[in-house]
């Protein structure tokens, strides 16, 4: 049976798990023994014994709290260590398992990435070193606990193993269970959140121009408010649970000491051991009691978890073969034969063939949803046809890895991401050689002049992440810059007119049009007035592909 991520990190970093554990139970039982023995030690020494008598619980004391303090910090630093290895392992699982589904249209989109994936790690790390590991050691040396005042009075070990129970099992569970509601209402907020700003940031010079600025202002507000309520009504919960752990505590305490007094009465406890069950009590109660309100957002921790996981439920979306076979450079052509693809129920594409070869300018037109980004990224080889097959020139896509496929043909999507680094930086991400002159080329060929110009430090101008300025024509421009710098010989563009004024897309078309002149280019787009610059028209309509007379030129 396949483990899961973490699971499977688990146990690649187990020595240091492990000993992480083994630290955090040494902490435990440090912190009973020495609330154990100093109140022997305090009880006795009120007797006025002799000093040497008292050699031993002293130096138990030292023991204890030197054993205390070393465990602790072993403790700390193997966790962070495990921590640290379990959550690389799980963040390459991830990163692995991402990579070939965001390009191929499955998955997260791509803008979800940092904010909710990358998120879920941060979620479950959290819960592997706030939540279980503590949880596990304060349990174990809670029964450890039981045991040593079992010894001493146990009827008073009984209780303490109630209170243990309502603390490790019943206030943990109920925390998780009122948490619940809060927890999905902070995710919501969040992936609300996430969209709005995604929109803003690919779209939000159409608000300024359409006078709608104040609405997303207005809409971000109302979020920011549901949010604060929400971490409102969590940090409150996280007040009663530990009130709840900190009554639960003395109720304990309480009972422990009045049957500590009983016993004493009775005399089977003897008068050094009579303050130590109450100490061990309250030390171990306290030691537990702090882990429940953690486990506040445990189902959210949980969910977290379960849609990592979920990841590992997409199949592959390309098959890499074992060995690939060499591609003769003239190999330019793509051609697809009879290709099929479906998505759960849905046929996106049905028997479709295609050809593209030097000097085609396609414009692939069609609906909304109706299989048009499916179609370009079969050919960019993100997605293995159902049915039918591919081909660059004489060479099966079977027989070529993706990375052969993508050297000869190029794919710009309709949301190109901006990284975090300076504009030239952007473009280099394409082509790491590039020179400045190759770079301001690409970019006055993608109609993006006047934005260097526009730039106070030029080339050198930081950008970072989708938020930067840029609109959503400017991005996807940038996106077509970087194409232009490769200059594969088959290049594919999702949309990159979207957002432009008629005049600035003519211009992009145009550029293209004249740079791929002895290439091949396929455009998506909704936009009749695109079509001019084409050579072929396809249509993409009911999971068929069609194609219009030749455009004349």
């Amino acid at each position: 049976m396949r483990k899961g991520l973490v699971a499977d990190a688990l146990v690649r970093e187990g020595p240091s798990v492990r000993r992480a554990l083994y630290a955090g139970l040494l902490v435990g039982l440090a912190t009973v023994g020495l609330a154990g023995t100093s109140a022997w030690l305090i009880v006795r020494s009120a007797q006025r014994p002799a000093v040497l008598s008292l050699s031993v619980p002293m130096g138990l004391v030292q023991l204890f709290a030197l054993a205390k303090a070393a465990g602790r910090y072993v403790e700390r630093t193997q966790t962070h260590r495990a921590a640290l290895g379990v959550m690389g392992h799980v963040r390459a699982s991830v990163a692995r398992l991402l990579e070939p589904l965001i390009p191929a249209g499955l998955g997260p989109r791509s803008s979800e990435v940092v904010d909710v994936v990358l998120g879920d790690v941060e979620r479950v790390q959290d819960l592997l070193t706030a939540v279980a590991g503590p949880l596990i050691t304060s349990a174990l040396a809670g029964l450890a606990t039981v045991v040593v005042v079992g010894f001493i009075v146990p009827s008073a070990a009984l209780v303490l193993l109630a209170g243990l129970v309502v603390s490790v099992l019943a206030l943990p569970w109920m925390a998780s269970q009122w948490g619940e509601r809060g927890e999905n209402e902070i995710e919501a907020v969040r992936a609300d959140m996430t969209s709005l700003i995604d929109r803003a940031a690919q779209s939000g010079d159409e608000y300024v121009m359409a006078g709608a600025s104040e609405m997303l202002a207005h809409e971000l507000s109302a979020l920011e408010d549901r949010l604060d309520r929400a971490l409102a009504r969590r940090s409150a919960l996280k007040g009663a649970i530990n009130a709840l752990s900190t009554l639960v505590a003395a109720g304990t305490s309480v009972g422990v000491v009045a049957l500590t007094a009983v016993a004493r009465r009775e005399g089977v406890v003897g008068v050094a051991l009579v303050a130590v069950p109450a100490l061990l009590s309250g030390a171990i109660l306290e030691l537990v009691g702090a882990t429940a309100p953690s486990i506040v957002g445990l189902n959210g921790d949980r969910a977290a978890l379960e849609r990592l996981e979920r990841l590992r439920s997409f199949r592959a979306p390309v098959t890499e073969p074992g060995a690939s076979v060499s591609l003769d450079p003239r190999d330019r052509e793509v051609v697809a034969s009879g290709v099929n693809q479906r998505f759960g129920e849905v046929t996106v594409l049905s028997d479709v063939s295609a050809r593209i070869g030097a000097g085609d300018f396609v414009v692939l037109a069609g609906p909304s949803g109706g299989g048009k980004s499916t179609l370009v990224r079969l050919f960019a080889k993100f997605l293995d046809p159902d049915a039918g097959s591919l081909s660059l020139g004489v060479s099966d896509y079977a027989a070529l890895s993706s990375h052969q496929v993508r050297e000869r043909v190029g794919f710009v999507d309709d949301a190109p991401h901006v990284f975090a680094t300076s504009l030239a930086g952007n473009l280099r991400v394409a082509k790491p050689t590039a020179t400045d002159d190759e770079i301001v080329s690409a970019l006055a060929r993608a109609g993006l002049r006047s934005l260097v110009e526009s730039m106070p430090e030029g080339l050198d101008t930081p950008l970072g992440g989708a938020t930067t300025g840029l609109s959503g024509g400017e991005q996807r421009r940038l996106g077509v810059a970087r194409e232009l710098l490769v200059d594969r010989p088959v290049a594919i563009f999702d949309e990159p007119t979207e957002g432009l004024d008629e005049a600035s897309a003519a211009a992009v078309m145009a550029s293209l049009r004249h740079h791929y002149a002895a290439g091949s280019v396929v455009v998506i787009s909704h936009h009749e007035s695109d079509r001019a610059a084409a050579t072929r028209v396809w249509q993409l309509s009911d999971a068929t592909l069609s194609e219009r007379a030749e455009v004349p030129l």
